[in-house]
């Protein structure tokens, strides 16, 4: 007797698509970068095997670190000293993926010096200390004032809190980074859930755009109460999507402008396509020659002076001004951006966003005109910074878009993503409500919304369930034609392919042997001479022989 085929109970019906297809990723745009922060992104794409826009935002965000206590940014209404070059930037990626790999190299120096900075530290608080030991009462108290503990010399948060932050820049911190590679502790944490996040989100943005924190306590809780002025605060943070979904839906930090001030980049997983092989494994990052050019500007200007004021901790650095090239450079893309404001623009749905994209582009002008060692920003200088301002536009263009469906199938898109990643997916493979609402993602937590999203995965037949309560994940899920069930906001599964090549063909650039600095083209490859077909040849990520029928199968594909 023949045996059975397996029932469509045991198996479940096939999927059924939860979104409708979403534009690709926007191409990061490479050469608007200078020439050792290109090439260090060329060397990170390959040993992080990460996408180019995840390693683009990971180098400009070390930059920024670098440069903003040295220059200014010009201000087009005269802004006596100009504006802050500090950048927000976020990066949407997914977990185990890379991120976490390319900040590293992107910030080797940085945290290097810090480590260093703050083990000096210790050294200097533990010999104080040592001689205050045999001292009590008023004797200890004379003696730490005139023997006072060195200020710590951290500049670099990975998991804290507005206040804390706030409190340390009133101390007389004059500059910092918020920085992590698990950016949902900052964006799905205390600080933005509270009764108090109109204020954090209030302090934050008033940070960003000149400089000032202030924090008032009580009388019987005076410390750290008080008004700073002319600090210096960058945030990067590299995030999955279904940690932070919830808080980029939130009303209040789009309405309060807070996102808007973000540099966003959201590019497609590359998982599937990162193979190795032996011979990859002799090519050490560490001795990479791009990075190690890189690594080295970066002390370069580590070691170049600070402009701070020692009595009162503020930041008055010079102002990098533009030529008359580059004005008109940046003119042209502040009117291009006005002029999709309208009803019928582009942007007509994202303004807060929108009019923020020119302010952006003076700060990136700065930052990589800081990193090349030039006197004043340039017509190509602009031009390129212009382009990375327009691509974080795009991007969140592409991603509000994307979100404009209903939030509860956002959700189980998201969700199905996170049950899916390679680190949970036997642990999850079957799993109780309850489960989810104490262990998974912190968005399912309210029972409210984790009913609602479980209902709509069981309805399109992502997941399977006979009581609602036990789940387990469809079979067939794997093979489902949807590519949102594949990564979170249903990109498509030939795009995701199509951006492997994009980003593992970054050719590199031969730096002029006749110029001391690099002379990008202001003419930036368009999308469609970004994205060669076929499968990347990269060293660092080699690619299975396939057959002639899966390459036409590829070619079809596109």
């Amino acid at each position: 007797m023949t045996a059975p085929l397996m029932t469509e109970i045991q198996t479940g019906p096939a999927p059924q698509p939860l979104l409708p297809d979403t534009a690709p990723p926007t191409p990061y745009p490479v050469d608007a970068l200078t020439y050792e922060m290109r090439r260090a992104v060329e060397a990170i794409v390959e040993h992080a095997m990460v996408p180019a826009a995840i390693a683009g935002q990971c180098v400009v965000g070390a930059v920024t670190h670098l440069a903003q206590t040295r220059v200014n940014a010009w201000h087009p209404m005269g802004r006596t000293g100009g504006a802050s070059c500090s950048l927000f930037m976020l990066s949407l990626f997914g977990s185990g993926e890379g991120k976490s790999s390319a900040r590293k190299l992107a910030f080797k120096t940085i945290d290097e010096a810090e480590k260093e900075a703050r083990t000096r530290w210790r050294q200097a608080c533990a010999e104080v200390e040592a001689m205050a030991a045999g001292l009590k009462g008023k004797a200890r108290e004379e003696f730490l004032a005139a023997h006072p503990l060195p200020p710590d010399p951290k500049t670099q948060y990975s998991d804290a809190t507005f206040e804390p932050l706030a409190g340390d820049f009133i101390r007389g911190m004059p500059a910092a980074s918020w920085d992590t590679d698990e950016g949902g502790q900052m964006l799905g944490g205390h600080s933005l859930k509270s009764d108090t996040v109109g204020a954090t989100l209030g302090g934050l943005t008033k940070g960003f755009d000149d400089g000032h924190f202030e924090r008032t306590r009580s009388k019987g809780n005076a410390e750290g109460s008080g008004v700073a002025y002319n600090r210096r605060l960058s945030i990067h943070l590299l995030a999955q999507p279904v940690a932070v979904a919830e808080t980029l839906s939130n009303p209040l930090l789009i309405g309060q402008g807070f996102l808007a001030r973000f540099l966003l980049a959201a590019p497609d997983s590359l998982a599937g396509t990162c193979f190795i092989t032996v011979e990859s494994l002799e090519r050490s990052a560490y001795a990479d020659p791009r990075l190690q050019a890189y690594w080295s500007r970066c002390k370069e200007i580590a070691a170049s002076p600070e402009h701070i004021d020692p009595e009162t901790g503020e930041v008055a650095p010079p102002v990098l001004m533009p030529d008359a090239e580059a004005k008109q450079a940046w003119v042209s893309f502040r009117n291009e951006i006005e002029s999709d404001l309208g009803p019928l623009g582009k942007f007509s749905g994202l303004k807060p966003f929108a009019r923020r994209g020119a302010e952006q582009a003076l700060r990136l002008a700065a930052v990589l005109g800081c990193f090349e060692g030039i006197e004043h920003i340039d017509g190509d200088c602009m031009r390129r910074a212009c382009a990375l301002a327009r691509y974080s536009l795009s991007e969140w263009l592409r991603y509000t878009d994307a979100g404009a469906v209903d939030p509860d199938l956002q959700k189980a898109v998201e969700l199905m993503a996170w049950l899916r990643d390679q680190k949970r997916v036997k642990k999850w493979g079957e799993f109780h409500a309850n489960d989810l609402g104490k262990s998974g993602p912190a968005a399912m937590r309210s029972a409210k919304v984790r009913d609602r999203v479980l209902a709509v995965l069981v309805r399109h037949h992502h997941l399977l369930s006979s009581d609602g309560k036990q789940f387990r994940l469809n079979p067939l899920a794997e093979a489902a034609d949807s590519a949102e069930t594949q990564q979170p906001r249903g990109f498509a599964i030939a795009e995701d392919l199509r951006k492997v090549a994009e980003v593992a063909r970054i050719t590199p650039a031969a730096r002029p042997a006749s110029a001391e600095l690099p002379q990008t083209s202001a003419n930036l490859p368009q999308a469609e001479t970004q994205q060669p077909r076929g499968l990347p040849q990269n060293p660092q990520n080699p690619q299975p022989p396939a057959s002639a029928d899966a390459d036409e199968q590829w070619e079809l594909s596109l």
